[in-house]
């Protein structure tokens, strides 16, 4: 289908719209946002203009959708489905009288993969031992029929599985039921799928909503208000959206005439067809081409899994079986594998996730794990490690049992590790939140978590991570993401602290004649001791500094606060927004009897903050930017603004045209950059990277040593690191920069006025000056 026609009455659109996320025979089958697609599609067509009557809204509810249902009762006509039967009695009779221009069908439910690569639906009562079910293909033929008035376009979007039953590991096959024959007819029609043969449909728990559903609505409510989509945008824009989130994502797009299109991501491999031993023993034969390898691999599995019973010389037949059968072989196997030939341990990864094969660690990495664990004097009680991990819930509060009586009597390395075995299964718990990373496993983001818990255990977790998502493929950005946040979260074992900080208030002081030129600076200190409190340091300046004299106050309230908390803390710099050009980070606050200088940016980690805008209806919607981009602060999207930007409203919108972006680097010469941050500034940018003293635009991999596409948390750490190095070689280290860093859980101080300190009330000398 090249296009679709205009429909030029909404009234001759229809729909069938299913979303399946209650399963009561089986609750672990339970999909969380399959209701909520389904009711955002069915908006996306009343904003068209298809009247109430022209959809049928098929939906098996939860109880938290069901209350918001009912309190929408009025408002949308809607019908509770709870068997196979009501499912095809919607397409059977409830088409039956019906006529238009085109007919969309929407579903959202699980999904498997049958006998010919046929697609099949679970129906709301299916259960392990029952998988009732419909066939795509059967429904598809069926919505031919030529007693079917009108409908001659016929779009079809299906988010679901298309895992093989094997993945299941279940002894019954799918129980189908067929739609009646009827004589066919010719119609378009035009069917997106969400996943490819042997590939899963991821659900976003955070968003509760699938990734494919998300991509496609997404750009329906963007792109076709006519209600007449682009098929090739569409596949387009999902193409874009779901490369990485999914395990891969591929989409099938079919004709009438039963041809196929199927579209797989750049350098991914589709999966086998079917899932028997002797296909899992080509891909061997494939991997295991070079006799020194397989004889490595041999030997490696022979000693981690004695239980495969393989022997000196086993065939390719024999190691596939002990793949499929014995625990954590395909882990040990692909250990070996990955360090040669990747692309081969992709596969052989790829074939162990459609198999179901037991076991994501290697034998060696569960053994060294135990062993981290065990080396810890004291750990923490395992029932506070399960609380503080549901409390952070980046895993979900029902992927951990409930602490038992047992637990709370102490710290178990038995208990651990059987936390760690119970996310080893959880498959689906390989997904992440934020869309554009490689998946992360459960069981790391697990560990991750647990590193944050226990200093003691840190550094050998991380190190453990580290192998663990080489072997298994993990991006590197996907990895360090969930250590930021893993680092970032509050200790849930005791009182909720983060790194402590000095705060410097600052604004340009008038010139006086009598100062020479020498520009001075109003300064008034925070500090806050890592609870998130912002109070008056004890040090105040009653009268403007130099840039030095700043300085040196930041470091007497720096030392203080280090003596304190003992730990260093970041040092903030609150400037105007006409300001934040002032290169504070590069100031010298060397005594002239020092040996050596302190140079703000280099002796402690040091990021800009903004202060607000004089304008309260613009600062109000810079407020509001920021917070609509900080739920992308851990996602690497990066506006990147070159010279090109600075002309007219360019620059305005790249600026607003992706919404997920938390970050902007400007690139741009001196004639442009300025206009530019501050855009960056005024739009509610959080994160603002640029180069104080570039002559020119700078080439495109100028800001690549400071990694601005990798956690934001490390950001400040990064570039003070950078700034040391560029002491010690400023050749090889051209780049001066700059970082506006705004972050919402780090508040600022009241607004004062920076010359108030000149009231006698305010002297440091003052015991109400002095609260600390």
């Amino acid at each position: 289908m090249a296009g679709l026609r205009a429909v030029d009455d909404p009234a001759r659109v229809h729909a069938v719209v299913v979303g399946v996320e209650r399963y009561p025979r089986h609750s672990g089958w339970d999909l969380p946002g399959a209701v909520d697609d389904a009711l955002r599609f069915h908006r996306w067509l009343r904003k068209g203009g298809v009247p109430e009557a022209n959809v049928q809204l098929l939906l098996a509810p939860g109880e938290d959708s069901r209350v918001r249902l009912d309190a929408l009762a009025g408002e949308l006509t809607w019908r509770q489905t709870w068997t196979r039967d009501q499912v095809m009695d919607a397409f059977t009779e409830g088409l039956d009288g019906r006529t238009g221009d085109l007919l969309y069908i929407f579903w959202g439910s699980h999904g498997v993969l049958g006998q010919g690569d046929r697609r099949l639906l679970l129906c709301p009562d299916a259960s392990p031992k029952d998988k009732r079910c419909v066939d795509t293909a059967n429904l598809m033929e069926y919505l031919q029929r030529d007693d079917l008035t009108g409908f001659g376009q016929q779009v079809l979007l299906f988010d679901a599985c298309a895992t093989f039953l094997e993945h299941h590991n279940q002894s019954t096959g799918p129980a189908v039921a067929g739609f009646p024959t009827v004589r066919r007819r010719r119609v378009e029609q035009f069917a997106l799928c969400a996943a490819a043969p042997g590939q899963v449909a991821e659900n976003d728990p955070a968003l509760r909503s699938g990734v494919f559903s998300n991509a496609v609505l997404d750009w329906l409510e963007t792109n076709a208000a006519d209600l007449r989509p682009d098929p090739a945008a569409l596949v387009a824009h999902v193409r874009a959206e779901t490369p990485e989130v999914q395990t891969p994502v591929s989409i099938e797009v079919r004709a009438l005439d039963g041809s196929r299109e199927q579209l797989l991501w750049p350098g991914r491999a589709p999966l086998p067809p079917s899932t028997d031993r002797s296909r899992l023993a080509l891909a061997l034969h494939d991997a295991l081409g070079d006799a020194d390898l397989r004889a490595r691999c041999v030997e490696h599995l022979v000693a981690q899994c004695p239980g495969a019973g393989l022997g000196a010389c086993p065939s390719d037949e024999r190691i596939a079986h002990a793949l499929l059968t014995v625990e954590r072989a395909m882990a040990a196997l692909v250990e070996v594998v990955h360090t040669r030939n990747r692309q081969a341990a992709d596969q052989l990864l790829a074939l162990g996730r459609t198999h179901g094969v037991p076991g994501l660690l290697s034998p060696l990495e569960h053994r060294s794990l135990r062993e981290s664990f065990g080396r810890v004097p004291q750990l923490p009680p395992t029932a506070r490690v399960i609380a503080a991990v549901r409390a952070a819930q980046p895993l979900g509060k029902a992927w951990l049992p409930p602490p038992t009586t047992e637990e709370t009597d102490g710290s178990s390395v038995d208990r651990l590790m059987a936390c760690v075995e119970h996310f080893e299964q959880l498959t689906g718990g390989q997904s992440v939140a934020h869309p554009g990373r490689q998946l992360v496993p459960a069981v790391v983001r697990f560990t991750e978590l647990l590193a944050a818990l226990v200093p003691a255990l840190r550094r050998e977790l991380h190190e453990w991570a580290d192998r663990v998502a080489r072997r298994l493929g993990v991006d590197d950005g996907g990895l360090a993401e969930r250590r930021a946040e893993a680092l970032a979260w509050p200790d849930s074992l005791g009182p909720a602290a983060c790194r402590p900080r000095v705060l410097a208030q600052l604004d340009a002081a008038p010139l006086d004649s009598a100062d020479g030129g020498d520009e001075r600076y109003t300064c008034v200190m925070w500090v806050d001791a890592g609870a998130g409190d912002l109070v008056q340091a004890a040090e105040q300046s009653i009268e403007p500094l130099s840039s030095r004299g700043v300085v040196r106050r930041i470091k007497r309230t720096v030392k203080l606060l280090r003596a304190e908390t003992e730990e260093t803390p970041v040092v903030e710099i609150l400037l105007q927004p006409d300001a934040v050009q002032l290169p504070v980070d590069a100031w010298n606050g060397a005594d002239d009897g020092d040996a050596l200088p302190y140079l703000l940016g280099v002796e402690w980690a040091t990021a800009l903050r903004c202060a607000p805008l004089a304008d309260a209806e613009r600062e109000e919607q810079r407020q509001e930017g920021l917070k609509n981009r900080r739920a992308g602060w851990h996602n690497d999207t990066v506006v990147f603004l070159d010279d090109g930007h600075a002309k007219g409203y360019t620059g305005y919108g790249a600026l607003m045209a992706d919404v997920r972006a938390a970050r902007a680097v400007v690139r741009a010469g001196p004639d442009g950059r300025d206009r530019l941050v501050q855009a960056a500034l005024r739009l509610g940018y959080p994160v603002v990277l640029w180069d104080r003293q570039a002559p020119a635009q700078v080439p495109d991999a100028h800001f690549d040593a400071l990694r601005p596409e990798r956690a934001v948390d490390g950001l400040p750490w990064r570039i003070r690191d950078y700034r040391a190095q560029a002491c010690m070689n400023p050749a090889a280290h051209p780049v001066c920069p700059a970082a506006l860093l705004e972050s919402a859980d780090r508040p600022l101080p009241p607004v004062l006025s920076l010359t108030g300190l000149s009231d006698p009330a305010a002297r440091s000398d003052s015991p109400e000056a002095n609260p600390r």
